[in-house]
């Protein structure tokens, strides 16, 4: 049987009518609906609108600094912080709210490095005032120095001997640090000048380098060298006790001994001096260079090594500025009764700061960007690509120099707080320094130099430098345990002084060296230096700004 085609129906005239009709009133009401839509947009021509858009934008500053982390600017008619990471870079993210001052300019927003956004047209007042706290923290000031006093000497006699100082013998004393308990209150001390007897060996020709050693855990010389002065062999026409002067064998702890060696600048023999074999302790003697010490304790040098002591000085503080709350008054338009204020209050106290670098190392650091410029926080010195493979459960194993960017005047007062390690022995460890205190072409170098020792405890010591060329250790702390040491520098420029803290732990305030330098420029690095080292995170801040 076949199928029929089916036959299309045709509509009927009074039907298409009754479409069209229904048709005419569905367009109409949504024609409508349109038009109220429309209508209930914000419109800067009606007063509804005019209240209701200022006000949102009031919330909205207020709400978003509830979250802040610092601040960076805060002006008549300007304020700009930082919020917590929201897009998963590990950066905050940086705000600005501004108006130019100008009757009719826009109130802006701006979001990280990108470009300013109209938020309000036709403003004639935003208007900024922020609460402040103060927050002063009291530390010890620069110690104060005694009158030189003597520190170790032996000068008895009852089996004297020559020793002949040249390329290979070399000739040293241990010196015992200040008698426990003989200077009260002390801090640090320092040496100031030894003596020494001494005469020519053979032809005048050579001379003596008279070193200040740091000792190792067996009381013999350590390769780092505090200070050293030379002794003309030509001056030594007989024996004499010869006075030998230093100045920056300086911040040495209570219980930290120093060595005194003797050797020679050329490869003569550089001149003669004496000691007791039979008396006295802490002798080092080397015939090989160096390259291995004895040390005995039932001989000494004759000698005198003389010091000063420091004390604890007056306090100083630092005041740190923390935002407690803030009021806004805002008007759009030429109507006076038409400004709206908002105030609130900041349980979150973002401190006031001019400057932010982190690194907790969870991630690139080279693609930070705490300042929100649109570049990298921290760069590679050798301008290379970052190693991520060297990153590994937020800790890095530094493989290259890292530098801080942009750079930085650090005039202000800078905190940085490093956590970090040195995992093999060899050279200056791990590494923090930076490039303080610029002002009128002047600056001072600082660094924090974390070594491994052989014992496997480590020793952490901060220098200066009084020029170019010449390091001066401030401070150092010893035994301190092979894992992770967090360091506190408070670098205050008004004193020109640092105060250092080790593992939570006080450990005294020192006035720091400015000098002008070419060559150098104005960051902060972390480094390893001659062996492996690790860094838990950095974290250096600058502030604050001017109200």
């Amino acid at each position: 049987m076949t199928a029929r085609p089916s036959k299309a129906r045709s509509m009927t005239l009074a039907e298409l009518a009754v479409s069209i009709a229904v048709m005419g009133i569905l367009m109409t009401g949504l024609a409508s609906a349109v038009l109220v839509a429309t209508r209930a947009l914000p419109r800067t021509d009606r007063p509804a609108d005019r209240i209701t858009q200022p006000a949102e934008t009031l919330t909205r500053i207020v709400t978003e600094l509830q979250t802040a982390r610092y601040v960076s600017e805060r002006a008549a008619h300007a304020i700009m912080f930082a919020v917590p990471d929201r897009d998963g870079n590990g950066s905050p993210e940086r705000i600005r709210y501004a108006w130019s001052g100008v009757a009719g300019d826009p109130l802006t927003r701006q979001y990280n490095a990108g470009q300013p956004v109209t938020l309000l047209d036709g403003v004639n007042q935003f208007d900024v005032a922020c609460d402040t706290k103060s927050v002063t923290e009291t530390y010890p000031g620069p110690p104060v120095e005694s009158s030189e006093v003597l520190v170790d000497s032996y000068t008895a006699s009852t089996d004297r001997r020559d020793y002949n100082v040249d390329s290979t013998h070399w000739i040293g004393q241990y010196v015992q640090p200040p008698a426990a308990g003989s200077i009260p209150g002390l801090v640090t001390w320092r040496v100031t000048r030894v003596r020494f007897q001494a005469y020519k060996s053979g032809s005048i020709d050579d001379q003596t380098r008279v070193q200040i050693c740091v000792p190792n855990a067996d009381k013999t010389p350590s390769t780092t060298v505090l200070e050293e002065q030379l002794l003309n062999e030509n001056t030594l026409s007989a024996w004499v006790w010869t006075n030998m002067s230093f100045q920056y064998v300086a911040g040495l702890a209570p219980d930290q001994g120093v060595c005194l060696v003797l050797r020679p600048l050329g490869g003569n023999a550089s001149c003669t001096t004496r000691y007791e074999n039979n008396g006295g302790s802490d002798l080092l003697v080397t015939s090989n260079a160096g390259q291995n010490w004895s040390y005995s304790a039932q001989k000494s040098l004759q000698f005198y090594v003389y010091g000063k002591a420091a004390m604890p000085g007056s306090n100083q503080s630092i005041t740190r500025t923390y935002m407690t709350g803030v009021r806004l008054a805002l008007r759009v338009g030429a109507d006076t009764s038409a400004r709206l204020d908002a105030g609130a209050c900041l349980q979150n106290a973002p401190e006031v700061l001019s400057a932010v670098w982190e690194a907790e190392f969870d991630t690139n650091p080279t693609t930070l960007d705490f300042n929100a410029d649109g570049t990298g926080d921290w760069v590679r010195h050798d301008g290379q690509p970052f190693n991520t493979a060297s990153l590994s459960q937020g800790v890095w194993h530094a493989d290259c120099t890292l530098d801080t960017r942009p750079i930085n005047s650090f005039a202000e007062l800078t905190t940085a707080e490093i956590c970090f390690r040195n995992t093999s022995v060899g050279g200056n460890g791990a590494v923090f320094s930076i490039n303080a205190d610029w002002s009128g072409g002047t600056f001072a170098p600082l660094f924090a130099y974390l070594q491994l020792q052989g014992a496997g405890t480590q020793t952490l010591s901060v220098y200066s430098k009084r020029d170019s060329s010449t390091p001066v250790r401030l401070m150092a702390v010893t035994g301190l345990p092979a894992g992770f040491v967090t360091l506190r520098l408070l670098i205050d420029p008004t004193p020109n002084t640092v105060n250092v803290h080790v593992n939570g732990a006080e450990k005294g305030t020192y006035t720091y060296y400015t000098f002008a330098q070419t060559g150098s420029d104005r960051f902060a690095s972390v480094l390893a230096s001659g062996s492996a080292a690790d860094f838990d995170y950095v974290r250096i801040h600058v502030g604050g700004s001017s109200p």
